[in-house]
């Protein structure tokens, strides 16, 4: 961890259980197969929340006699977008709701690399984050029956408050009850 003191960074190294731990999650445009007019290829990242576990950082750089503190970190929206659909795909196959599908998977070639249109089917949901006390990871797998699709609802940490993410899967067989 990088702590600044008298405008001179200052790199320390801190024991893992004293060490505050900070969660970037990317905030995502919403999938842009249902909003038309936002590009698709890649991802488009708009922000990021971030949900602190252990230690307050402020309070462990006023420890050490800091004014300041830097974290760096490089951000892989399309990387974090992929394991979000993987995530999805690979519960509801477990789940048998690919069944309940109509042709392939949307976001299947998205998802093994062999096309670059990841935001095209995976987004952050628009309600505000959630909390699920006693829930670390919670995947939903949802039935569209209005535009017709089978989609996923994917919150990692949900049990802090985190941003869900919504994974469009493929389109529903018209008869699926």
């Amino acid at each position: 961890m990088t702590f600044v003191r008298a405008g001179i960074e200052e790199v320390h190294h801190i024991k893992i259980d004293e060490l505050p731990i900070l969660l970037h999650f990317p905030i995502l445009a919403p999938p842009g197969y249902l909003s038309p007019g936002i590009p698709t290829d890649g991802v488009q990242l708009s922000g990021l929340a971030t949900v602190r576990f252990g230690k307050e950082p402020i309070m462990e750089a006023r420890l050490k006699g800091a004014t300041g503190l830097q974290v760096s970190e490089k951000h892989k929206p399309v990387a974090f977008a992929r394991m979000i659909a993987k995530i999805a795909y690979s519960f509801a196959y477990a789940e048998g709701a690919m069944n309940d599908m109509y042709g392939e998977s949307f976001v299947l070639p998205a998802i093994l690399g062999e096309r670059d249109e990841i935001g095209r089917w995976v987004g952050t949901l628009s309600d505000a984050p959630r909390t699920h006390p006693g829930t670390l990871h919670r995947i939903e797998v949802h039935h569209d029956r209005q535009r017709g699709l089978l989609f996923a609802e994917v919150q990692l940490f949900s049990d802090s408050e985190t941003p869900s993410y919504g994974v469009i899967l493929g389109r529903i067989k018209p008869n699926v009850a």
